[in-house]
């Protein structure tokens, strides 16, 4: 249940696209003082990067620490407190990592080889219980260690000296190189954790940072804290702000409000928002790699009638839901993955555009009349009731009245009933398929990989709310992740493959990716943005105009 709970509480929050604001490679202006005030949407949970799910917590968290790699865009990794990006070897599956040299812990504390050792066994031992378990799996040993058949001493990583760090995984994972640059990789300082034990990472003073800034004035009851630029950082000498001030403004206008009297230099838009800001110096909107999608419920027999799901799916204008009904950036989709994931090696071409199925997104009430005629006959019904399950968000619960006005408008027969469910609940319904038809789902991805989308629609995999089984998608998937693996061209081909197997089924009916909108003030350079990882301010700074 952890990762689907995670994904489906994200989506209000930032995940980047590894955009780089205008500037970044300018020289800092001496004379403004180098502070900025960046809005955080939601309060954060906490500090432990083992521990957080939150987008919120993860985007504090990334500024004050960093690992072996760090994301310089949304699909391309730079060397963090590895010298070097690293080629495997035996067969892909061997990383040996050397770090930079006197590597020190905001305390004083040298960092070393088995700070990462450490903070990854911990986030494998069942006891920890930590959410992001799971990203450690392609490491050999993990599987059988979560599983408490395995000491966590097992796992497959290993410092062979201060400054060297071996992992070994169990096959070919291309995408490894972005998970060492994810929070759940972080290296931890052992001492201090077991100093604090469950306490650690509670608060400012319970924690211990490695990154460009330190934490200050934090506990679980802010609702602001500060960054201090952090002297112990490997390459402090190229971080410009000395402080920085997180700022929580839950509600939107008072986030616009506070940015307009100059209070805020960088905040995130929401639904109106967007759309009366569009024409503001520093607006900025890029894809979050989020996308919103039906899942249909293949135990319901009507769901498991193709020409049903087809007419449902071109009954749905996704267009007029993206700009008149959501109003928040959100783009009509190309199928399941979103934009910015992952391009085709040979050609550049964006994976989103390669691979698409124009029909599958296509609005066309004509032809959705003649499937859902077509399929009513089939199932020998005159008239449909079906339940649409979402959970007591805005945007969800608009989308699903947008579906419902729509589909009841062209499709003669079908009562579609909105459940707005608690988040958990509507959650747990469509963990068991059961008390629903149709489920308002979404997915963001941790890191910019294929999988994270398509194993969705992989049958019996735990995430996939439908329950869709395609024994081709399974087939294409399945080579992606096993023999293709080591195979860049091969593997996207797999994957698109899949892709287009899925929305020619109608698995699941896409309805728009996501997008995020934002206003960051002309004096504030240099800000860049990373999938999963919100913003970054290692290379920002101020200036006088």
């Amino acid at each position: 249940m952890q990762k689907l709970l995670k994904r489906f509480t994200s989506f209000t929050v930032i995940i980047g696209s590894g955009l780089a604001l205008a500037g970044c490679g300018q020289a800092a202006d001496a004379s403004p003082q180098q502070t900025a005030t960046i809005m955080e949407p939601v309060d954060i949970s906490s500090l432990d990067s083992t521990m957080i799910t939150d987008i919120g917590a993860q985007e504090t968290v990334n500024n004050a620490q960093e690992g072996l790699y760090r994301m310089k865009d949304s699909t391309t990794v730079e060397p963090g407190l590895a010298t070097t990006l690293v080629k495997p070897t035996n067969d892909q599956t061997v990383y040996t990592f050397k770090l930079r040299r006197n590597l020190k812990w905001s305390n004083g504390d040298p960092l070393t080889a088995k700070d990462f050792v450490f903070a990854w066994q911990r986030a494998v031992t069942p006891k920890t219980k930590a959410a992001n378990a799971y990203q450690f799996l392609p490491i050999k040993n993990a599987k059988a260690i979560e599983a408490g058949k395995m000491a966590a001493t097992k796992l497959g990583v290993t410092a062979v000296n201060a400054t060297t760090l071996k992992v070994q995984l169990t096959q070919p994972t291309p995408y490894f190189k972005y998970l060492v640059a994810s929070v759940p990789f972080l290296p931890l300082n052992e001492k201090v954790v077991t100093k604090y034990g469950q306490a650690y990472g509670t608060s400012a003073k319970k924690t211990v940072y490695d990154g460009p800034f330190t934490v200050q004035n934090w506990t679980a009851a802010s609702s602001s804290w500060t960054l201090k630029k952090n002297p112990n950082y490997w390459d402090h000498k190229n971080v410009k702000l000395t402080t920085v001030k997180f700022q929580v403004a839950k509600s939107p206008q008072t986030a616009l409000a506070l940015y307009q009297s100059k209070k805020l230099d960088n905040i995130t838009l929401s639904g109106q928002q967007a759309a009366q800001e569009k024409s503001q110096p520093g607006y900025l909107s890029y894809p979050s790699g989020e996308t919103d999608y039906l899942a249909y419920n293949f135990a319901h027999k009507a769901m498991r009638n193709r020409n049903i799901r087809r007419a449902i799916s071109l009954a749905i204008d996704r267009k007029t839901l993206t700009a008149n009904v959501l109003k928040n950036g959100a783009k009509v989709p190309y199928g399941m993955a979103p934009e910015d994931i992952a391009k085709n090696p040979q050609t550049g071409k964006d994976f989103a555009l390669d691979s698409t199925v124009k029909s599958a997104v296509a609005y066309d009430p004509q032809l959705a009349k003649k499937y859902w005629a077509k399929g009513m006959r089939q199932l020998g019904l005159k008239k449909l009731n079906l339940t649409l399950v979402c959970y007591d968000v805005d945007t969800f619960k608009n989308t699903a009245e947008y579906v419902q006005a729509n589909t009841e408008k062209y499709l003669k027969g079908l009562s579609l009933k909105v459940n707005v469910q608690p988040k958990v609940q509507a959650i747990t319904t469509m963990q068991k398929k059961q008390g629903y038809d149709l489920g308002f789902s979404n997915w963001i991805t941790s890191y910019p990989e294929l999988t994270e989308f398509f194993q969705l629609l992989n049958t019996d995999n735990y995430n996939n709310a439908g329950n869709y089984s395609n024994a081709k998608f399974d087939q294409a998937y399945t080579r992606a992740n096993g023999v293709d693996a080591d195979n860049a061209q091969k593997r996207y081909a797999d994957f698109k493959q899949a892709n287009q197997i899925a929305m020619r089924d109608q698995a699941v009916a896409v309805l728009n990716q996501g997008q995020v909108t934002r206003l960051n003030s002309p004096q504030l350079k240099g800000v860049t943005y990373a999938a999963a990882q919100g913003i970054t301010l290692k290379t920002a700074y101020k200036t006088s105009k």
